[in-house]
């Protein structure tokens, strides 16, 4: 019996939605930043590996969603003008908005704050990632388009 035949239609339906790279490039960065903030402000490795850890496992989700929400507005949208200002601004509000509200529900002392690297990474990100995949993938006829 093939027991890693579910696991493999599980990891094809999540590719649909996520983008496991791009995911994972996202949790690095964001963890990394995570704990050195973490372990800067509080001395402490234990909490800052926890906090790093909650941040990766967030931003592999979460950022993956975004990214792929990216790529799909990037190569469905006729007009490339409207394409990429559409999977720039859109994912990125998304994700600014969502870090925020995370952080503001949680009770992080400075939300702001915290949101800010989110913001400082995922403009550009959304920005050469939507014209990377804009770039020779664009076909009107098998993307069906949306405008």
């Amino acid at each position: 019996m093939n027991y890693s035949a579910p696991f493999k239609k599980l990891a094809a339906l999540g590719n649909r939605f996520i983008d496991y790279k791009m995911g994972i490039y996202g949790a690095m960065v964001m963890s990394v930043i995570v704990l050195a903030v973490n372990h800067y402000h509080t001395g402490e490795w234990i909490g800052a590996f926890t906090a790093a850890l909650k941040q990766g496992i967030y931003t592999f989700l979460f950022g993956g969603i975004i990214m792929r929400g990216c790529e799909y507005l990037a190569t469905r949208i006729r007009k490339q003008a409207i394409a990429l200002a559409a999977a720039v601004i859109i994912p990125s509000a998304v994700s600014v908005s969502l870090t925020f509200a995370v952080h503001s529900m949680k009770g992080t002392p400075e939300p702001v704050a915290s949101t800010i690297p989110t913001a400082i990474f995922v403009i550009p990100s959304t920005a050469i990632w939507g014209y990377k995949k804009r770039e020779g993938t664009f076909n009107p006829r098998e993307t069906g388009d949306l405008a």
